[in-house]
């Protein structure tokens, strides 16, 4: 039997996600954001309000590591958590945040573009799909 750990899905995966992680924190580094701080502003941006729980749901990503980046985008003055009732707290974006989470966003897209120049619009797609179902896969196992 033949191995090549090239061919293997895991493989290309952790190549992908090294690469994609290297062009978006150069590219988002002139906003002063890491990506998974990039990504949690963005999406607290959507909709300001949520508690921890819900941006963990929404990024689909570990409890601890949205704890690390919240504390740290706390403490750099990116968000504020507001009572909102009980024990829970909404996250809201400060005015430093609302200044550059459209530019995140846009930045993190064209990274994407970038990485899917040679497909088609159907092809990028497809390829989306896939890779939510491997996750999904991966998921139920």
């Amino acid at each position: 039997m033949s191995y090549d750990p090239r061919d293997t899905i895991g493989f290309q995966a952790a190549q992908l996600s090294r690469l994609m992680s290297i062009r978006l924190r150069d590219a988002l580094a002139p906003l002063g954001v890491l990506p998974a701080q990039a990504a949690a502003l963005i999406e607290i941006g959507q909709d300001e309000g949520m508690t921890q729980k819900e941006l963990v749901e929404r990024l689909d990503v570990e409890q601890p590591g949205v704890a690390r980046t919240l504390n740290t985008l706390e403490a750099e003055g990116w968000v504020v958590r507001q009572a909102k009732g009980g024990r829970s707290q909404g996250l809201h974006l400060t005015d430093k945040a609302r200044a550059v989470t459209a530019e995140a966003a846009r930045i993190t897209l064209e990274v994407n573009r970038r990485a899917l120049v040679e497909f088609s619009r159907t092809e990028r797609a497809h390829l989306i799909d896939r890779l939510g179902e491997v996750i999904s896969a991966l998921k139920s196992v």
